[in-house]
């Protein structure tokens, strides 16, 4: 079970699936290899959390934290940690594994878990003595959200939240899941209390076997990590990608209900593929390929999924129809699919679409916005622990509120479809002949039927007909208990619904909206972004800005700016974009021109893996778009460089897996990219002494300032080559090996031969402003030697190789190479 379950990317994951073994092989052990802790191994209940005075027996470290999620957690009797240096110390100095457990405060089994787990002493004393348990917010700490999902992933072939991970005092993870059932149960799933206790005696009675296991999980996520950040290069052709994603697309819909298809049967919005969809129209005008698009945001917007009497998209349907949601309300979805149903009515012309945008501005400036701007992450999908309750009818009480009559009317145009007791909704049209129970109010299907019904010439005139009912039910529904709100501000999140509301705005002609969004850019820059270090903060929580910003905060706060800018070319919004922009690239760009997500990089496991466009666009997708957008500037073009760099080093990526890049394809092509104008211009910028482009961007290409050549040696016992690199003044080479694991050594392979030994020259020592503590380069003329076995080479063949390299000087770093070198073989050596 799962708050959500994640999109595993198939195109990566695929090659890694042997990790599925770890949890079969712990499960067997659990019981039969380990035996579990005896009665009289109870530990002491002196070691629970401290009790405090006062309304709460007990108050652990989390009540310092300022963060919704880990406060709902201050009160439990479990010794909670905040992810940090104190409890990975104390890991580490005690020798105790790590239970990680992330989630956050709208997940609906999180909050199952917190009271049915968490809550208890019975737990507590067995998790308190036994392991150093941290939790961590998925919203505040997504870098490490992301590292440890994909373990789950890999171990466990799912993924959701609640993340459960048992770790090692150096941060392997050994064994995860999702929520576990306190005591085992009638499935046969092992019960938590069950699972500490095995962990707990194995690591007591053979600590190897988890280290093992864990180094093996390790060695998998370094391997993905490697797959999705090495991928080959290949010829930038945005228009090719397009046509790429968009064609293999169909095989996605669900043309009988609309939407994307699912293996389990749940229906997420997908917004990335909704706009590749709506990108693809922009670009090439075919109307016909318009028809996925249309055919989700139909179904959408009649389904359960949308909320019919508050407004605003739930965050997805339990099963295909779109009848049943899963009741969380995320600021992101809405956000997204603001923008995505105005932008759909500027192609499409069609009402609906107008009206459905008009109603989730609504409801983000109603029930989402706080008083001083900004917008709040997500509202809860239960009420007293019951999924839904707040937004649930029966057909009775909507007869009791409506009268008979009325209510005869109304139900011409809505049905409930009753919540099911287990599995799927197959079967809609049977679904709701069952609405003596509580349900979810739908409209009805098929819609031209229900137009007849209501003698409604159109389905705006339908659905805004019986407003003063809708109003009335809302009015009922307020008075019911109401879900909680996180009230967390997010500055990326915000970035989306700046640039959600300043569209639509703009679109629908709507002022107000674009008057929201500016209160709200406003809000973010004063109180989460300082001028003086010039960082952007992550979130803002009761006043307080904290967590240092990701590269989506600021690549997604940067294009809300700029959309505020292109629709009042107000410059106050084009100069914090770039601002924005600049800082983004000094604090996220690696050497090789990458974009990190974190600042944090070096504290964790591996990098968190930014492998493509899931619920919402990458930071990596989303500081393209920014990068290109800028570049349109006048005296800007310098920002097309930064850009050129990231699009390269995924071209490979973008070529063979289009759909797990969906936004990345979208914005080089509604933006024009094009690489060999960035060249050019990256020429006339460097002519004109542009000092920030040299201190910031690639220029040409490293096959320009180094040339190679290559001769065959005689030598007695062996045959040998000697490679010649003549490297132009000024520039250098990385050594072999390369300083640092990101930087690219310089390297020689021969097509269809294995060398003995290739013996690289001694490096010399660089140093640069950006590398204080040096670097080993290769500089000048440079020898690489090549030793094969004797007689290896024929007279008469030509010898083909390629050396690997990458230039530098100073200041910037070009693209690298793959230099090719052809050597005929004579016969005199």
């Amino acid at each position: 079970m799962s708050c959500l379950r994640s999109n595993i990317l198939e195109e990566h994951v695929r090659g890694i699936r042997w990790a599925l073994w770890i949890s079969t092989f712990l499960c067997v052990w659990f019981y039969t290899g380990s035996g579990l802790a005896r009665a009289d191994e109870t530990p002491d209940k002196s070691t629970t959390a401290k009790e405090a005075p006062g309304k709460y027996p007990n108050t652990n470290r989390l009540i310092d934290s300022n963060d919704p999620y880990l406060l709902l957690h201050a009160h439990n009797p479990v010794d909670w940690y905040p992810w940090g240096p104190e409890a990975l110390a104390k890991a580490k100095r005690e020798n105790k594994p790590i239970f990680l457990s992330i989630g956050y405060s709208t997940c609906y089994w999180c909050h199952v878990a917190e009271k049915t787990i968490y809550s208890l002493p019975e737990f507590a004393e067995l998790m308190n003595p036994w392991f150093v348990n941290i939790k961590v917010d998925r919203e505040q700490r997504p870098d490490i959200d992301r590292i440890y999902m994909l373990a789950t992933q890999l171990m466990t072939q799912s993924g959701g939240w609640p993340n459960n991970l048992f770790l090692t005092p150096d941060l392997k993870p050994f064994y995860a899941g999702s929520y576990f059932p306190p005591h085992d149960d009638s499935f046969g799933r092992p019960g938590f209390s069950t699972i500490l206790k095995a962990i707990h005696e194995a690591w007591q009675k053979e600590p190897k076997r988890i280290l093992d296991t864990a180094e093996q999980v390790y060695t998998s996520l370094q391997q993905y990590q490697e797959q999705t950040a090495k991928g080959p290069s290949a010829s930038i052709k945005p228009q090719e990608w397009l046509a790429n994603a968009v064609s293999s697309m169909p095989e996605r819909f669900d043309r009988k209900h609309g939407g994307f298809s699912s293996s389990n049967g749940t229906k997420f919005p997908q917004e990335p593929y909704l706009e590749l969809l709506l990108a693809n129209y922009q670009v090439r005008h075919n109307s016909k390929e318009l028809e996925g698009l249309t055919n989700a945001l139909d179904a959408m917007a009649y389904g359960g999924i949308y909320d019919h009497v508050g407004w605003g998209f739930h965050r997805y349907s339990t099963e295909p129809t779109w009848s049943i949601p899963h009741f969380e309300k995320m600021l992101y979805d809405n956000a997204q699919l603001l923008k995505i149903y105005a932008q759909a009515y500027q192609a499409t012309g069609y009402p609906l679409y107008r009206l459905v945008a008009t109603h989730v501005a609504d409801y983000l400036m109603q029930q989402m916005m706080a008083p001083e701007g900004g917008f709040y992450t997500a509202q809860d999908a239960e009420v007293n622990g019951e999924e839904g309750a707040s937004y649930l009818w029966t057909r009775e009480e909507i007869i009791s509120l409506l009268g008979p009559d009325v209510a005869k009317t109304f139900f011409n145009v809505y049905a409930l479809t009753p919540m099911p007791n287990q599995g799927v909704v197959e079967n809609m049209q049977k679904a709701l002949k069952l609405e003596e129970e509580r349900g979810v109010l739908r409209i009805r299907l098929p819609i031209q039927g229900t137009l007849k019904r209501a003698g409604a010439k159109d389905v705006v005139q339908m659905l805004t007909a019986p407003e003063p009912l809708r109003k009335k039910l809302l009015e009922a529904r307020n008075r019911r208990p109401q879900p909680l709100r996180d009230e967390k501000i997010v500055a990326g999140l915000n970035g989306l619904a700046i640039e959600g509301l300043t569209v639509s705005g703009r679109i629908l002609h709507k002022p107000e909206y674009i008057a929201a969004a500016k209160q709200t850019a406003e809000r973010i820059w004063v109180t989460a972004y300082s001028a003086k270090t010039v960082e952007l903060k992550h979130e803002i929580f009761k006043g307080h800005a904290q967590t240092d910003g990701y590269l989506d905060d600021y690549a997604f706060l940067g294009r809300g700016y700029m959309a505020l800018y292109e629709a009042t070319k107000e410059e106050v919004w084009r100069n914090r974009a770039i601002s924005l922009a600049d800082s983004m690239l000094k604090r996220f760009t690696r050497a090789d021109g990458t974009l990190a997500t974190t600042t944090a990089e070096k504290d964790l496991l591996i990098i968190p893996p930014d492998d493509g466009d899931n619920v919402v666009p990458s930071g990596t997708s989303a500081a393209v778009d920014l990068l290109l957008r800028l570049s349109a500037l006048p005296g800007e073009s310098r920002y097309a460089f930064a850009a050129s760099r990231v699009v390269n080093h995924l071209s490979g990526q973008l070529q063979q897996h289009p759909l797990v890049w969906p936004i990345m394809i979208a914005v080089v092509n509604v933006n024009k990219f094009n690489p060999g104008t960035a060249a050019t211009e990256a020429v006339a910028s460097l002519n004109a002494g542009n000092q920030r482009t040299l201190n910031s961007f690639q220029l040409l290409n490293t096959a320009d300032y180094v040339r190679v050549s290559g001769k065959l040696l005689t030598k007695p016992d062996h045959d040998e080559i000697l490679v010649i690199m003549d490297i132009t003044d000024g520039y250098h080479v990385n050594a072999n090996p390369a300083s640092y694991d990101y930087l690219i050594p310089t390297s020689v392979s021969f097509e269809g031969l294995t060398s003995l030994r290739v013996n690289y020259p001694k490096p010399i020592l660089f140093k640069a402003e950006f590398a204080p503590e040096g670097l080993n380069v290769y500089e000048g003329k440079v020898n690489l030697v090549a030793q094969f076995p004797k007689g290896t080479l024929k007279k008469g063949q030509t010898l083909r190789a390629t050396v690997a390299a990458q230039a530098c000087n100073d200041k910037i770093c070009l693209p690298p190479a793959k230099l090719p070198l052809s050597i005929p073989v004579s016969g005199e050596r």
